[in-house]
């Protein structure tokens, strides 16, 4: 079916040509050496040497526009760590990920059993909203844990069981643990489209299980569905019975654009009443009428074809802002959400072909704008990625910096060194060629601003063209970065940044370096410490031979 996704895009493939949003990139198109980085970073600092020696440096104003303005969103969540509270966020999984999930009941019960008062613990947790594809691995102090249905074996039979669910619509029985009723939880409490489980652990004091408390633990899944609308045969060019109003078509795609596109759409829920979507449980809800297919449809492309792909979690919850996990989602992919003639649309890093030529003969009434290089402070020459690895407890690690000695040179020999966070990345070379495009964009220019006649009225974001003009210099393929229309006068103020060819065949001809990976403990290692040296008399008396082992009073 994947191949099929490239081909039938009849429709996507007729705008793209019009829109100029370029999906030429793939992954056998490109090679990368030590030449072409040298080559690529000195063709763009030839192009900021010329233009500052002939143009005046000018500040770019806050006028070049609101798309010029985006501040990449921080970091939120931690899927290392369980969340407790009474009005939480809620988790939303994407790809391929760990999650110790958010904790949303805990109980102790069981009344007394031999020596022990209450001997049984159950925890649920939501993993995430909207329907998985499945639960692969439950790992406890970072170690694979096997089942046998709900119950843990090894080192944990008897002593550990998990019930889970994939988030259905409805969920046709409540999560169940296995020693029956339990306070404050029944049939009722069934979860519907949420990925979740209910952990149950039993205690006893003559055993050492659980001696050390509960260790970290967790599951990995491949979470959430998505839209594909190249397999709707519905939507123009789409072969496929996915359809955008109905969650039960979609299927897992680790793919950044359509991971967004659901995202922006939104998860439901269902009335089981009349069967229709009408609680949002996450996402932006944005409608079907409200995207911009044609980019979004160039975009996915280009993810298949350099193996774009999210793996992760973002939370929707209050203070959390959507389109900053629009941005998130996006990031993965090297591209950035856009609102550009009323639609959602898409800029992302592909090699582009102007579509036209704009020359001095198209300007118009107003201030000319051109930036002879960006700031010292924003001349960075030297970037690490920073991705989240599997092999390390699914912790965020460093892979090694990318840097390029003419940018150092040009810096007058001064290595200026920014950490990059890869959020949604679970991938070394993914996260190596993503940090490489920003480095190089942190080189183009940016904020050179011509008014138009009405002749570029419709210019859109992310289109591409060459610039001309003479009086600064300029001779260069740029890319739309911001318009602001003025209907009174006919005027489209244009900014533009310059784009660098050989930029995008260095840059996914990167690879990354994945740091060693630490030595997990067995199951039980713990457990085996803390108990040494420990006993119990008859009547339930604790105590401890210190010439055995060490024990903390606390």
């Amino acid at each position: 079916m994947k191949a099929l996704r490239t081909i039938a895009v009849i429709a996507g493939v007729v705008a793209l040509v019009a829109t100029g949003v370029g999906a030429a990139a793939g992954a056998g198109l490109f090679t990368a050496s030590t030449a072409a980085g040298a080559a690529t970073a000195a063709s763009i600092a030839a192009t900021a040497t010329t233009i500052a020696q002939v143009a005046t440096v000018v500040a770019a104003a806050a006028s070049i526009g609101a798309q010029l303005m985006q501040k990449k969103p921080g970091m939120i969540g931690s899927v290392n760590t369980v969340t407790i509270g009474g009005n939480q966020p809620v988790p939303y999984g994407m790809g391929r990920c760990f999650t110790a999930g958010s904790q949303v009941h805990d109980v102790g019960y069981g009344g007394k059993v031999g020596k022990t008062s209450n001997p049984y613990l159950s925890k649920v947790f939501i993993w995430s909203a909207s329907t998985a594809l499945s639960i692969d691995a439950v790992l406890v102090d970072w170690n694979v844990i096997p089942f046998f249905g709900n119950s843990a074996t090894g080192y944990y039979n008897s002593w550990l069981y998990l019930d889970r669910q994939l988030g259905l619509r409805p969920e046709p029985d409540a999560l169940a643990g296995p020693w029956g009723a339990m306070p404050d939880w029944s049939a009722a409490h069934k979860l519907s489209g949420y990925p979740a489980g209910m952990f149950s652990y039993r205690f006893d004091r003559d055993n050492k299980r659980w001696a050390n408390g509960i260790p970290v633990h967790g599951v990995v899944g491949r979470w959430s569905k998505v839209y594909d609308w190249r397999e709707d045969d519905t939507f123009p060019g789409g072969v496929g019975s996915h359809r955008w109003d109905d969650e039960d078509t979609f299927a897992y795609d680790t793919n950044v654009a359509l991971n967004a596109i659901t995202y922006a759409r939104g998860r439901f829920a269902i009335d089981t009443t009349t069967g229709e979507q009408t609680v949002r449980l996450v996402g932006c809800g944005y409608g079907q009428d409200e995207i911009d297919w044609p980019a979004w449809t160039a975009f996915a492309n280009v993810c298949d074809a350099n193996g774009w792909a999210v793996n992760g979690f973002v939370y929707d919850g209050p203070g959390i802002s959507q389109w900053d996990n629009l941005k998130r989602i996006c990031a993965a992919g090297a591209a950035t959400p856009v609102w550009s003639g009323g639609l959602l649309s898409v800029r992302f890093q592909s090699p582009k072909v102007a579509l036209d030529t704009i020359t001095i003969e198209d300007f118009g009434e107003g201030e000319y704008l051109t930036p002879g290089m960006r700031t010292w402070k924003d001349r960075i020459n030297t970037m690490v990625p920073k991705y989240r690895s599997e092999a390390n407890k699914w912790e965020y690690v460093q892979s090694a910096a990318i840097s390029f000695e003419s940018y150092i040179a040009l810096d007058d020999g001064d290595p200026k060194e920014e950490e990059h966070l890869c959020e949604l990345v679970t991938d070394k070379d993914q996260a190596a060629k993503l940090t490489a495009y920003e480095l190089f964009n942190r080189r183009e220019l940016t904020g050179i601003s011509r008014p138009c006649k009405p002749r570029l009225w419709h210019v859109r974001l992310g289109e591409a063209y060459q610039l001309v003009d003479p009086d600064d210099g300029l001779n260069h393929l740029v890319v739309v970065a911001a318009i602001s229309k003025d209907i009174a006068t006919a005027t489209v103020t244009i900014t533009f940044e310059t784009e660098t060819t050989a930029k995008h065949a260095l840059a996914l001809g990167m690879s990354g370096t994945a740091p060693p990976p630490p030595t997990l403990i067995p199951p039980g290692a713990g457990d085996d410490t803390a108990w040494d040296g420990a006993t119990f008399d008859s009547t339930g008396a604790f105590t401890f031979d210190s010439t055995v082992g060490t024990f903390d009073e606390t």
